[in-house]
């Protein structure tokens, strides 16, 4: 930390030293080298507890003080140690004994826990009674074990319940007593999120992991960056012998600060699933797949594509590159596809999430991210979340947005279901499915017809602002509220509230962009914030929550089939030229097909050849069986994963690839922050990451590709030029832009109205209805998304130890109270959902949390196949998936169990 002139000192053992008033005696000691022992506090933690007394410190003339509670005063002299401290710290540590001896042998967490630690340095000795027995246990978690008797009340579990994740599961009946959680319920039923911030912190085995785990001490963890959502959190691995033992949020992480959810924390146990793909794998003639050795099957694929290309031209063939690669990996993807194939023909799973974001924000304001940080949320007045379910799929982010409501910030949110933040709100828009292009062009109505919007702000800084009223005239709050089904006070209401906001924030979700309207949305909610001028300051923003982990990355690399890296076009000759520097080849000009347009074309016979790399569209892309014909229409696929998948069944050659903790490089989250990804363990088998399969194939088709791949990404690319490994690895993170080796990088984008296109554009947004309606054969919308538990097609977590839990076991659909009673369903029954696609059958959850006439699914589970329901309609500009609007009929088919049957 660096200090100023101006700054108060204090005095530390003799030495003098620059302080923040605003610091605690704890923060300088620490920062000063002390070893200052503590049990009851947390630095990530915002709540100072001050009840174990070992930190206890000495002040010249003044006598004992507590260190975490305790501010620095300025020209004060202390005393790390003393007699008097020392003598303090044992008294307090033999009070704290006396309700938990020191029998650690046989302890399941003997050598871990930080009250055995503590108490030795200040010369306690463990011991084990004779005929000593072991508390009981409460195992109900299958993750957390609770073991009363050792719990010291320190309070940081309740802190980290509280404070941390947002929730009220555990509490303290007396204050002698041991935490608990209300009426003695299991941690599940007491409504736990699994997140395990109260085991990281017990300093007991009061809370921990299930036995012998718990014991378990392991190698050095290996810090790293999370693979699932696009949060971004950082992690702390611990490996054993080549397998991850366990994971624990980093308390430098600066984005979570030692959180995490429980995807992050418990569902790393794929890694070791026995069904990981370790060697590759050829299908011969009788249509079986067997192994093989890379030479063979590298050398097999190089000659079947360079056929290929050489017969039908690069047009026949194609690359799909994936959020779980790292930004070098895609990067060395778009380059394989353009230099080695010869074709534009490149894209991501972008496509079928947040496309319509990255191109309306691109459009609008000059850039494809989105404009504000995670820290922002904590500054902001007001937040608008918008088609977002943050607390199940971002669950971190969730956490905070919580936090921040708690603290005053007033919620907006707009969505069908009544999730966790909408019964927080202080004002929900539970609109139909398919509506939202109607709500928000009704509130940019309001807002220019009442003289709400920001006069100067849209002189100083936008145009087009008079291409806005032709389009919205008759879009009143009575007209959208007919269309949506929600009270036109309420769509009043939510537009006053943004436009007085002293520092409003917009955030979306899939919600907004998987509909045929998408780009349209993302439009309008742009102009709403444009319009009341909540873009560049502090607090204020319009931002996507991405999907998946490196989502931004993947696109920020030009794994997209109409611009190269840092979103520069294809088509410009310019940009052309300067790559035909740095790859001694210029990339095509002609923009290629997206990932529809590819899955058509192979329908058509005209895309001979696939190259898919960890991405499974045969279960995540809409209308599954068009899918899968598209699939199994092509000379030859290529499917590089870590798990055999529903693709793969029509794959000619499978290579197997690394998964995140296998594998070092770079992830960017979702406000921009690139972090780096460690490798703990190796890859199973003869798997090897993707980004080497890509260099080995290129070789072999005549591309020897430069091996410091982020320095070429530098190079080539205007606002990554400042981003370097070294810099990375020092700081921790560097946010884009980050034009040149100087810039600290960008915090938010366009500061203070300085929009990178110039001046931001607001956009007319013509009503448009979803591309299908419900009738009297599909009297029901349906609409997919994520659940707390799972991730995507849900290869990871359902091959971990999350599974165990009763939430994540097996999907079912869940529909209103008022449609289960009309149609004679019950919690448990089995059903069968139609839609004008096909049919599924499932178990079913009525539930109040979905509105009338709108039933949810998800998509996490294989045997399911929800996509087979979904259509496909896509967003007109860029063909992202509708989705969100689905109509469907429910038939009941009999009753059973809800659980019980366990779903692969």
């Amino acid at each position: 930390m660096s200090f100023t002139e101006s700054q108060p000192s204090i005095t530390i053992d003799g030495q003098t030293r620059r302080v923040e008033e605003t610091d605690t005696l704890l923060q300088a000691m620490r920062e000063a080298g002390k070893t200052i022992p503590t049990l009851c506090h947390a630095d990530h933690l915002p709540y100072i507890q001050g009840r174990c007394g070992l930190c206890l410190v000495e002040e010249q003339g003044v006598g004992l003080r507590h260190a975490c509670q305790t501010r620095v005063t300025p020209g004060a002299h202390y005393r790390s140690r003393s007699p008097a401290v020392d003598d303090a710290r044992r008294w307090a540590m033999r009070l704290i004994l006396r309700g938990h001896p020191l029998t650690c042998p046989g302890c399941p967490v003997e050598g871990r826990c930080r009250l055995q630690r503590l108490a030795m340095e200040l010369g306690f000795q463990p011991a084990q009674p004779p005929g000593a027995q072991r508390s009981a246990i409460d195992a109900r978690h299958p993750l957390i074990h609770r073991e009363a008797a050792l719990c010291i009340r320190c309070g940081l579990c309740l802190s980290a319940c509280r404070e941390q994740q947002g929730a009220n599961v555990l509490g303290r009946p007396g204050r002698d007593l041991p935490i608990a959680t209300p009426h003695a319920d299991s941690l599940e039923s007491a409504g736990c999120v699994s997140c395990g911030a109260c085991l990281a912190v017990c300093p007991t085995g009061a809370i921990r992991e299930p036995d012998p785990l718990a014991k378990e001490q392991g190698e050095n963890p290996v810090p790293t960056t999370c693979g699932y959502c696009a949060v971004g959190c950082r992690l702390l691995v611990t490996p054993s012998q080549g397998r991850i033992l366990r994971v624990e949020a980093d308390p430098a992480g600066s984005v979570n600060h030692g959180h995490a959810c429980v995807k992050g924390r418990f569902g790393h146990g794929f890694v070791h699933a026995p069904d990981r793909l370790t060697t590759p794998l050829i299908r011969d003639a009788h249509g079986h797949l067997q192994p093989a050795d890379w030479e063979t099957a590298l050398s097999l694929v190089a000659e079947r594509f360079a056929t290929l290309r050489a017969t039908h031209g690069p047009q026949a063939l194609g690359v799909v590159s994936s959020a779980r690669c790292t930004n070098e990996e895609n990067y060395l993807l778009q380059k394989f596809a353009r230099l080695a194939l010869g074709t534009n023909n490149i894209d991501n799973c972008a496509r079928v999430c947040h496309s319509p974001s990255a191109f309306a924000l691109g459009e609008a304001l000059g850039t494809g991210a989105g404009s504000s940080r995670f820290e922002d949320i904590d500054q902001s007045t007001l937040l608008m979340i918008v088609g977002a379910n943050p607390t199940e799929s971002h669950p971190v982010l969730g956490a905070r947005i919580k936090r921040a409501v708690r603290r005053g910030c007033r919620l907006i949110v707009i969505d069908p279901r009544r999730t966790e933040l909408a019964r927080m709100a202080h004002l929900h828009l539970p609109l139909l499915p398919g509506s939202n292009v109607a709500v928000i062009n009704a509130m940019q109505f309001f807002l220019l017809t009442e003289g709400l919007y920001n006069k100067d702000y849209i002189n100083r800084y936008t145009e087009g602002f008079e291409t806005l009223w032709p389009v919205l005239s008759t879009c009143t709050p009575e007209w959208a509220a007919g269309v949506a089904g929600i009270p036109a006070d309420a769509i009043r209401l939510a537009a006053r509230w943004l436009a007085e906001a002293e520092r409003g924030q917009i955030l979306w979700g899939l919600g907004i962009t998987e509909a045929c309207h998408g780009s349209l949305a993302a439009f309008g909610l742009i102009n709403l914030a444009l319009l009341t001028g909540q873009i560049g300051r502090p607090g204020t923003g319009a931002a996507p929550i991405r999907g998946q982990n490196n989502v931004q990355g993947a696109c920020d690399m030009g794994a997209l089939p109409n611009v190269l890296t840092d979103y520069q076009p294809v088509t410009n000759p310019t940009v052309r030229a300067r790559y035909r520097e740095v790859w001694g080849v210029e990339p095509p000009a002609t923009p290629g097909m997206k990932l529809p347009e590819m899955l058509a074309a192979a329908r058509a016979g005209s895309l001979r050849g696939l190259y898919l790399v960890a991405q499974d569209p045969a279960q995540s892309d809409p209308d599954s069986r068009a899918v899968d014909e598209a699939l199994g229409n092509l000379e030859f696929l290529v499917v590089q994963e870590i798990f055999p998948g529903a693709s793969s069944r029509h794959a000619h050659v499978i290579l197997p690839g690394a998964c995140f903790f296998e594998k070092s490089g770079t992830f960017v989250n979702s406000d921009r922050r690139v972090q780096p990804v460690n490798r703990v363990i190796p890859p199973p088998g003869a798997a090897r990451p993707d980004g080497e399969i890509v260099l080995e194939l290129a070789r072999r088709m005549g591309y020897d590709f430069y091996n410091n791949i982020l320095k070429e990404i530098a190079r080539l690319s205007p606002n990554w030029g400042g981003i370097r490994q070294e810099r990375i690895d020092q700081q921790g993170f560097l946010q884009w832009p980050c034009p040149h080796p100087d810039h600290p990088g960008t915090p938010f984008l366009h500061a203070d109205g300085r929009f990178l296109r110039g001046r931001a554009r607001l956009t007319p947004t013509p009503w448009q209805p979803p591309s299908a309606t419900r009738d009297e054969a599909f009297s029901l919308l349906l609409t997919t998304g994520r659940t707390l538990y799972h991730y995507n097609v849900g290869s990871m977590t359902r091959r971990s130890a999350i599974a165990t839990l009763a939430a994540a076991r097996q999907e079912r659909v869940r529909i209103h109270p008022d449609d289960a009673a009309a149609l004679g369903i019950r919690t448990g029954d089995r059903v069968a959902i139609h839609s004008p696609q096909g049919s599924i059958e499932l178990h079913a959850e009525v539930v109040a949390e979905t509105r009338p006439g709108v039933v949810f699914l998800t998509f996490h589970f294989p045997a399911t196949r929800t996509n087979l329901l979904v259509g496909q309609g896509s967003d007109t500009y860029t063909r992202c998936p509708e989705y969100k609007v689905t109509p469907v009929r429910l038939e009941r088919l009999g009753q059973a169990s809800l659980f019980s049957t366990p779903m692969p």
